[in-house]
């Protein structure tokens, strides 16, 4: 599969994977559905994303990456389309887990076909995928704005259908001859027990976890804080969601470029850490619109490159187990989208989405304090020679 369809369909996962968010308060109003029903569609995704990763587990020796990104790519837009054409909440349930399925395969089908059949450029393609993500995240917001309210099933179905269109496409026209050029050895070479063993990269991937759940109860209740306790109209509750990801697309940006200056990612992730919190905590006393769109930005920035950091970080302590060191955080993140947004459902039931945010916000400083835990240890703990 060319890069370019690879990143296109990235783009257009990101909308889909996305969609929640905007939509939420729609698909609540037409499917009576409580705020911790709701919450639950979130960590069914993550429920999907488990089952496929027990399942990778076991295809990734038999089956190339190309290969599972198209078996996501399907499961997805099938998940996708039955959603706009069906009704039920039962099967709405069943339809997210089938997309948290397809999720995780794609996101490690694509990561895996970039650094294996494009190994010489997967410095340039892997930023540029994931940059494309966020792309498509930021996009979200204005993507929805003609189906609100009771079409919002057919944002589902449209989703569904680009994202075949490429694929079939993606099929059709093929790569030229030479301009793939795989890895000729595994990059993983160590035992994984060294790192399972080391205190500094547990504490570092449970902060990393933390800032995924984080992320996700921004991603999906910023909107819906906008739209219910602001009273903001539908393109300013769209124009929260691209504020927070246009945030994190810039910091993930320019994450490379302040690296290659000689800053260090424990640093940089600890302060990102506390001046997201602070910026969340900031949100539910905000006066004006205005000041609110700025604090939501402000938060996607400053924690924004958190995983590249960490990836980084990690992987200059144990550079032979870098394959390792990428599925756990797709694990630790899986486990902190799971987990903490339906949590902060039920909390919001009880009392706001404001207070619910504020507790998304003490977790960043629980995250920032194992961060300055692993930084004042003094030593980064390197693989055994």
């Amino acid at each position: 599969m060319q890069p370019f369809f690879i990143f296109a369909l990235f783009f257009f996962f990101a909308i889909a994977y996305n969609l929640l968010g905007p939509l939420v308060t729609s698909i609540m109003e037409t499917n009576n559905l409580t705020l911790s029903q709701s919450g639950l569609l979130v960590s069914l995704l993550q429920v999907g994303a488990l089952i496929s990763l027990l399942l990778s587990l076991y295809l990734i020796k038999k089956l190339r990456q190309t290969t599972l990104l198209k078996i996501g790519y399907t499961v997805l837009m099938v998940a996708l389309i039955l959603i706009g054409l069906t009704s039920g909440n039962a099967l709405l349930f069943f339809l997210y887990v089938a997309i948290g399925f397809g999720a995780f395969m794609i996101d490690s089908g694509s990561n895996g076909a970039l650094s294996g059949d494009y190994f010489e450029k997967k410095e340039l393609y892997i930023p540029l995928l994931h940059f494309s993500y966020s792309a498509g995240a930021i996009v979200t917001g204005y993507f929805i704005l003609p189906f609100r309210g009771a079409a919002w099933r057919t944002a589902y179905v449209v989703a569904g259908i680009i994202l075949a269109l490429l694929l079939v496409l993606s099929q059709i026209i093929k790569p030229k001859e030479g301009a793939i050029a795989k890895a000729e050895t595994p990059i993983q070479t160590e035992s994984n027990r060294p790192v399972l063993k080391s205190r500094n990269f547990i504490l570092y991937t449970l902060a990393l976890m933390l800032y995924m759940g984080s992320q996700q109860i921004c991603a999906t209740w910023i909107p819906v804080y906008t739209e219910l306790e602001l009273l903001q109209s539908p393109a300013i509750v769209g124009t929260s969601l691209t504020f927070f990801w246009v945030g994190i697309a810039i910091s993930r940006l320019l994450s490379g470029l302040i690296l290659q200056r000689g800053f260090k990612p424990l640093p940089l992730t600890l302060w990102g850490f506390l001046v997201a919190g602070g910026a969340l905590a900031l949100l539910p006393f905000a006066s004006n619109i205005v000041l609110a769109l700025i604090l939501i930005a402000l938060c996607g920035f400053a924690a924004g490159p958190a995983i590249p950091l960490y990836i980084v970080e990690t992987s200059s302590w144990f550079p032979k187990n870098s394959a390792f060191i990428a599925m756990v955080y797709i694990i630790a993140g899986t486990v902190g989208r799971m987990i903490f947004p339906y949590l902060t459902t039920r909390l919001a039931e009880s009392t706001s989405l404001g207070y619910a945010l504020m507790v998304s916000s003490i977790m960043l400083f629980v995250a920032g304090v194992l961060v300055l835990i692993v930084k004042r240890s003094g030593r980064t703990e390197r693989a055994p020679r």
